[in-house]
């Protein structure tokens, strides 16, 4: 029995060549012939362009002063609250120190007058201490 020959596919000899350009630009503006083209499709559509680039750069300067203004009133509430915590750390521990001066004076044991000076001024080491941890 003879085997079927098995037919070759025909080969095309066409070729096909495609070619895609893009053409882009970076920034707001496009550059000046894309421009006169905008100008002919769509009616002042160069100045329509500059007016969107204007409007543009006019809202990000407003939200980066907005930032910057943020950052400064953020600052100024810190300042406050550490210059608060400083004279009321100051007035705890001032009035131990008169505590313990009185509790002295009128006789009360010395550990008292040691605890009533002890304990603002392991506040204050540790404060320190926290402070330069955090640097």
């Amino acid at each position: 029995m003879k085997s079927p020959q098995k037919k070759k596919p025909a080969i095309n000899n066409t070729r096909a060549d495609t070619r895609v350009s893009t053409v882009g630009w970076s920034g707001p503006l496009p550059p000046p012939a894309a421009l006169e083209q905008f100008d002919t499709i769509i009616e002042n559509g160069a100045e329509r362009i500059f007016k969107m680039a204007e409007a543009e750069q006019a809202a990000r300067l407003a939200r980066e002063a907005e930032a910057i203004q943020y950052e400064i009133t953020k600052f100024e509430a810190i300042r406050q609250d550490n210059r608060r915590g400083q004279w009321l750390g100051f007035a705890i521990a001032l009035t131990a120190v008169i505590a313990a001066s009185a509790t002295a004076y009128f006789g009360a044991h010395p550990s008292v007058s040691i605890a009533l000076v002890g304990v603002p001024i392991l506040g204050i080491v540790k404060a320190i201490i926290n402070s330069r941890s955090d640097r």
